[in-house]
């Protein structure tokens, strides 16, 4: 069994935003692009007195996170930096993002529903048919938030600036979150009678959903 690590249908991606320092001190902004299973596909950090010279330029690249869902450890952190923002982006843009957030422990915790609710269909099979079933077993467990931020945190030692270590904190994150998932299915679907609730999926359900609702989004930016 194979799932697609890069293109799945009807889904655009995400993308992460962060508030901190460049290499020489001053306050900027770090934006990535992601997969819709994390991989990166673009990069910008713009310090902020380039972008009140030429907020042009910031709409530009935000237009380019636009369908697409923002993720941060904890809304109130991606609300926080787009308030930081929010005077140098048109208003509808500035809605549309802030409409589609992701927290990175809702995508644990329905990880985590579907491993005990495809334990328990093992377990419901083991009962029907008295066979000796083996509970299915995990490559990884899923982490606590906590753990995830400590594990993610050692890519901060190859960033380039403070504010960059913090997106690729985030973005390391997003693609093991994606990797736990496809972990789960992979161990779903070696069993034969687990099958039947479906093909393997890239993603969890809400999750998918929640990209899939981003693409919707009515504005465009010119640029």
């Amino acid at each position: 069994m194979s799932i697609p690590v890069d293109y799945v249908p009807g889904a655009r991606g995400h993308a992460v935003l962060a508030v901190g320092h460049d290499t020489d001190g001053r306050e900027a902004l770090a934006m990535w692009r992601l997969s819709p299973t994390g991989r990166a596909g673009g990069a910008w950090v713009e310090r902020f007195d380039e972008v009140e010279r030429d907020p042009e330029r910031l709409i530009r690249i935000m237009s380019m996170m636009q369908h697409r869902c923002l993720v941060g450890w904890d809304s109130q952190a991606v609300d926080g930096v787009l308030a930081r923002i929010a005077d140098f982006l048109p208003a509808e843009m500035l809605s549309d993002l802030r409409a589609h957030i992701l927290d990175v422990p809702e995508l644990l915790t329905e990880i985590s529903e579907h491993r005990a609710a495809y334990s328990a269909a093992v377990e419901q099979q083991r009962a029907s048919t008295k066979s000796k079933l083996a509970p299915l077993a995990w490559p990884t467990e899923v982490p606590e938030q906590q753990e995830l931020v400590a594990w993610a945190a050692r890519v901060q030692s190859v960033a380039a600036s403070p504010v960059a270590g913090t997106a690729l904190t985030l973005t390391a994150a997003i693609a093991r979150t994606a990797q736990l998932w496809q972990d789960t299915e992979q161990a779903r679907y070696r069993r034969t009678y687990l099958r039947t609730l479906g093909e393997p999926q890239p993603l969890p359900p809400r999750w998918l959903a929640r990209l899939r609702e981003a693409v919707g989004g009515s504005y465009l930016a010119s640029v």
